[in-house]
């Protein structure tokens, strides 16, 4: 098996070529440009990807548990269905991010900028979708859309939900104040 330093990604990268389904758990990849990286479904639990830039990155279904994604730059990225349980998104830029189906417990997006991001799980019932106190405390959510979701065990206190479109969403054991929602979109129409 071939060695996987962060030189060895990061040239491959540059080449083009995918990491998918490939094993890079706890690899550092701190600062390291990674743009329109291939990483779906590869296993970069633990890994350091903090202040890393992966816009337009594919992580679909990528195993971010325990994940350091601090300062990361995610524009566009794709997260559907990956594991970011316990990650850290602390300061991380994701806007224009797709997040449906991802596994969000324990996860920390404090700060983090998600401004047109897609969250939510409308097909399917994971385990503990928001769980162990995941975090969007201060966070950007401006023009978010969050579909079909109960937000069990999450502190929504201080984001920008200015225009985020909250669709058959379930807040009834989330942590937040009424002025936290304001503009924003539901059924009954804007807050």
């Amino acid at each position: 098996m071939q060695e996987k330093s962060n030189s060895n990604v990061v040239e491959r990268i540059s080449k083009g070529e995918s990491f998918a389904s490939e094993n890079l758990a706890n690899i550092d990849l701190s600062n390291q440009s990674l743009v329109g990286a291939d990483f779906s479904a590869a296993d970069l639990s633990g890994a350091n990807l903090k202040n890393a830039d992966l816009t337009d990155a594919n992580l679909n279904d990528a195993n971010l548990a325990g994940a350091d994604l601090s300062g990361a730059i995610l524009i566009r990225s794709y997260l559907v269905g990956a594991n970011l349980t316990d990650a850290t998104l602390e300061n991380a830029n994701l806007f224009g991010a797709f997040l449906s189906g991802s596994l969000l417990s324990g996860t920390n997006f404090r700060s983090a900028d998600l401004r047109r991001a897609t969250l939510g799980c409308p097909q399917c019932v994971p385990t503990a979708p928001f769980g162990n106190l995941t975090t969007f405390e201060n966070a950007n959510l401006e023009e978010a859309i969050f579909g079909e979701i109960k937000l069990d065990g999450i502190v929504l206190l201080g984001a920008n939900f200015k225009g985020a479109y909250l669709y058959e969403v379930d807040l009834s054991e989330a942590i937040y104040r009424e002025s936290d929602l304001e503009g924003a979109i539901t059924k009954q129409g804007r807050n």
